[in-house]
């Protein structure tokens, strides 16, 4: 047994990123939203950066033209050997700079770019003077469903003790108000501790939503809690399930009919599976005045507390615009929410040559003046690819921008690539997140990326215009005759869509369509 030490020498090649190809990656990946929240705190954290929209520099620097003084940091063409450190953004890919290594993290000799009047930044976009305003996006804040509940107990007459349980009941609500056990032990119960005469009580109410108690079984005092808890707006607030939502409900209303209750209080299984006939049959009416019957009860809530509870609505706006001009695809960007970034020439004062600035004061803006450059280089090479990728979308899918979604091909992230010239995760990252504004509406990049449904004579059709001609048969069908899914295969078939009925069943199921048993109307 040898219990030696053994030395080796292993030669091996490892790739390794950069700090600057990592921030490149992760600027790459985000949304628009995202990354005008990292430039405005790269803006509030580093003093080399500035916008280009800010009206009295530009008024202060058309000034100087005017008058005809030249500063001192009129900008000078580069040199071949300084054109070879300062690479333009859309002449280094992404993949390339990755593949840099060592020479990524070299620190760049700004005294000699500022000699020559170096500015990065503030020169990318066409228009150096938007029209558009920029405010503080201010966060509204929107009531949730437990403020508009607690509301409405401020106007009536409860025993304090009491009021707790129904403030403790308002808290085990989830989004749906419905009431729910507290599985986790950590149900928030409002700023002000509990009072311990009501603890037991707490621990009965758990027990009565976790099932192992029922509410008849529980003290008087959480039974008059439920009770007006469920008194409250909107109707079906605190039910336990569907069926005690549904109750409570058509208690509060006139419009569902005495067959619509006795069908929810007696056979709500049936109801929940559509069992039209069994339900005609026992009730001994027509299938019609069954399926009137469940119309009215669809017309009920069965989430209350969405009526209720406070929601964001989402705007998208999109990166990228394509539209039609003169029968002729055309590709902008969108970069009017990010703002124009640029070096702040009175901070650059400080490196040049005769400056006052202590060594310590030069080393400190010469790291912000990289990580500002880097910053910027890092942004216009987001937009390089962004457009690069889009341009071959719109190559692959022509179809698709001039005629609709039902001539969308299928289409993988490999084939962009390699189009491109990129590596597959590159344009993953571009594609996830980021919207493109067409003449069909706005769809986020990978939704032009599909599965493709292989014809019998080997052709391929994507999924996306065969789910679409799925739902174009459903809703052009007899009611009373619904088809099924073999009637569809027969269908597309006879369109040159040779689709197997599971296929059809799978994406029929996706596009959230009941089977024709359920889709027949009497």
């Amino acid at each position: 047994m040898n219990l030696g030490l053994n030395f080796g020498l292993n030669i091996g090649m490892d790739q390794r990123l950069s700090p600057q190809m990592i921030q490149s990656l992760k600027l790459l990946q985000m949304t628009s939203l995202e990354l005008e929240t990292v430039i405005k705190q790269e803006l509030e954290t580093n003093p080399m950066l500035e916008t280009t929209e800010d009206e009295e520099m530009i008024r202060e620097e058309e000034e100087k033209k005017n008058d005809g003084d030249a500063p001192e940091s009129e900008e000078m063409p580069l040199s071949d050997s300084q054109r070879e450190d300062v690479i333009a953004p859309e002449e280094a890919p992404l993949d390339k700079m990755m593949g840099e290594g060592a020479e990524a993290n070299k620190e760049i000799d700004w005294d000699s770019y500022l000699e020559e009047g170096f500015d990065a930044g503030g020169k990318h976009n066409e228009e150096t003077d938007r029209p558009d305003e920029y405010f503080e996006r201010t966060p509204v804040y929107a009531k949730s469903l437990q403020d508009h509940l607690f509301d409405q107990l401020q106007d009536r007459d409860i025993p304090p003790n009491v009021v707790e349980l129904v403030e403790y009941l308002i808290y085990s609500l989830d989004d749906r108000g419905y009431l729910v056990a507290d599985t986790d032990g950590e149900l928030a119960i409002g700023e002000k501790a509990p009072s311990q005469d009501l603890e037991p009580l707490h621990v009965q109410i758990q027990e009565m939503l976790d099932g192992r108690r029922s509410l008849e079984e529980t003290d008087t005092r959480i039974r008059e809690a439920v009770h007006i808890l469920q008194s409250l707006e909107p109707p079906g607030i605190g039910a336990r399930n569907l069926r005690e939502c549904l109750q409570l409900q058509i208690r509060r209303t006139s419009r569902v009919s005495p067959l619509a209750t006795r069908m929810v209080e007696e056979d709500f299984d049936l109801l929940e599976r559509l069992k039209i006939a069994a339900l005609a049959k026992k009730y001994e009416v027509t299938p019609e005045q069954i399926q009137t019957a469940v119309k009215e009860i669809g017309s009920l809530e069965p989430h209350p507390g969405r009526l209720l509870g406070a929601t964001n609505s989402v705007t998208v706006i999109p990166d990228l615009i394509v539209e039609e001009i003169d029968d002729e695809l055309v590709l902008m960007l969108n970069d009017r929410t990010i703002p124009s970034l640029r070096i702040s020439r009175a901070y650059s004062e400080l490196l040049r040559k005769g400056s006052r600035a202590t060594a310590d004061e030069k080393q400190f803006v010469r790291a912000k003046l990289n990580s500002a450059t880097w910053l910027i280089r890092a942004i216009e090479q987001r937009k390089s690819t962004m457009l690069k990728v889009m341009h071959a979308i719109m190559e692959a899918q022509p179809d698709f921008f001039k005629k609709g979604p039902t001539h969308l091909r299928p289409l993988i992230l490999q084939d962009v690539a390699d189009k491109i010239g990129m590596h597959i995760s590159t344009v993953s990252r571009v594609t996830n997140g980021k919207y493109v504004q067409t003449l069909h509406g706005i769809f986020e990049l990978k939704y032009f990326f599909t599965a493709s449904v292989t014809q019998s004579d080997g052709s391929e059709v994507s999924s996306v215009a065969t789910k679409d001609e799925i739902k174009k048969l459903i809703e052009g069908e007899d009611a009373q005759h619904p088809l099924s899914d073999q009637k569809i295969v027969e269908i597309l078939k006879s369109q040159g869509l040779d689709v197997a009925r599971r296929t059809v069943a799978k994406y029929r199921d996706q596009l959230e369509i009941l089977p024709a048993r359920l889709r027949k109307q009497y």
